[in-house]
């Protein structure tokens, strides 16, 4: 599949890409999208600004006038793209990835994300075929870093004061940029890795179990109400309880629902087979989809859905054009906490909460999606199964596992929910044995 994954661009600097190819990929754009005006911006990685530059240039001389914001956090990005101002945009991170990684966000005129399926595929068959041919166009350079501030007037309109502690790790990623200064002096809050260092000092930009523990410890230790970790380029955000346990993707999405009184839910097929009876009981439809923000932005607005979300914790909104948004999540967040004078461990006491596990089996990048199929063929004969993103067996409501390929790493992501620790453990043993002989 090379650089061009599924829902965006992506791959390790300098050997999968660099200026040349990123050069080469802005004037692919242009040839695909059209038009006069396109929306640029770039996470705090270290390779970003020469990635950055070489898309300009590429741009540049295809014609275009170019809106540079400049550092800026993917959240805030995608509101300015789905504004429907500009007729592209082209967003440089590799969000969570290690910071030997980097990539691009494709986004068309409204903001809808661009993956294979949805025209990627067209722009790579355009970079495959480009040539390099004498370049006769001359587009403009426009310094659009003021933008950002409507992204800030907008999310001030949901903003209200909280007097409880809070905890907020920036994993100096670029998440500070706009988010601090709109909470300086309205929330009592604790900031911590609020410098942007590509280098990731402080844990890896991924805000998973392991990158927190530290982060954790603090939250219980300062007596927070709640933490919050963005991920490098602050499109994700993953909240802590008051006990410094991680709260997953579908409990966060259930108390957003529930709260915005939802009619239209839209989630990733990883969410526990229980999330689609907890949202009938609140009257709301459930649509499943795909993983990854491409499939769920375009079904939230094919659906005219109220909210979305992912089991990583990236959460989608209507008013938000569809787009995910961690700031205006933590927003609504602060908001749910004031209305039931309630921490998250009180207000998800009736969710369920089963013994789980996450496993990550690093395989080729070559070979993943072929080990997915054999899987499927070899389960398909044995349970039934859900194979809209890899294959989802349901036993039952509580027994339940899902193994589907990362679009964003080599490796197979699984997914495996059990009723006890006993259940969880054969299901493991059981899914590891189907990993083990097709790898």
């Amino acid at each position: 599949m090379g650089i061009f994954k599924p829902y965006d661009i992506r791959g390790v600097y300098p050997t999968e890409i660099n200026e040349k190819i990123f050069y080469k990929i802005a004037r692919s754009c242009v040839r695909y999208f059209g038009g006069r005006k396109v929306l640029i911006g770039g996470d705090g990685r270290l390779s970003t600004p020469s990635l950055k530059k070489a898309l300009i240039e590429g741009l540049i001389d295809e014609g275009m006038e170019v809106y540079d914001l400049g550092l800026v956090p993917t959240s805030t990005f995608n509101f300015l793209i789905s504004s429907g101002k500009f007729d592209f945009g082209l967003q440089v991170t590799a969000s969570h990835n290690p910071k030997e990684f980097n990539g691009i966000k494709v986004y068309d005129n409204v903001g809808n994300s661009i993956g294979i399926g949805y025209g990627l595929e067209k722009i790579e068959e355009i970079f495959k075929n480009l040539s390099n041919d004498s370049k006769t166009k001359k587009g403009v350079y426009i310094d659009a870093s003021e933008m950002k501030l409507e992204h800030k007037k907008f999310l001030e309109k949901n903003l209200e004061t909280f007097d409880k502690k809070v905890c907020i790790d920036y994993s100096n990623g670029c998440g500070s940029i706009v988010f601090s200064d709109l909470i300086r002096g309205k929330i009592d809050v604790i900031e911590v890795n609020k410098e942007v260092d590509g280098n990731f000092p402080s844990h890896p930009p991924e805000p998973n179990e392991e990158n927190l523990r530290n982060f954790t410890r603090l939250i219980k230790e300062n007596e927070c109400v709640f933490g919050a970790a963005f991920d490098g380029d602050a499109d994700r955000i993953v909240f802590i309880d008051e006990n410094g346990k991680i709260i997953r993707g579908d409990k966060i999405l259930y108390l957003l629902s529930k709260f915005l009184k939802a009619k239209k839910i839209v989630h990733e097929v990883s969410f526990p087979p229980f999330f689609k009876t907890m949202m009938r009981e609140i009257g709301a439809e459930v649509i499943e989809t795909r993983v990854g923000r491409t499939y769920i932005i375009n079904e939230m607005r094919n659906n005219n859905a109220d909210v979305g979300g992912e089991i990583s914790s990236h959460f989608y909104f209507k008013e938000t054009n569809f787009m995910e948004d961690a700031f205006y999540t933590f927003l609504i967040a602060i908001k749910i906490l004031k209305k039931e004078k309630k921490t998250f461990g009180e207000l998800l006491k009736d969710y369920p909460d089963l013994p789980s596990k996450n496993l990550k089996v690093e395989v080729p990048e070559e070979k993943k999606y072929q080990i997915i199929e054999n899987i499927r063929k070899e389960l398909k004969d044995k349970f039934d199964i859900i194979s809209i993103d890899g294959v989802k067996v349901i036993i039952n409501e509580k027994n339940w596992f899902l193994i589907r390929a990362s679009n964003t790493e080599p490796a197979i992501r699984v997914y495996i929910e059990g009723e006890n620790q006993e259940k969880l453990r054969e299901l493991e043993k059981l899914i590891t044995s189907f990993i083990n002989r097709f790898i």
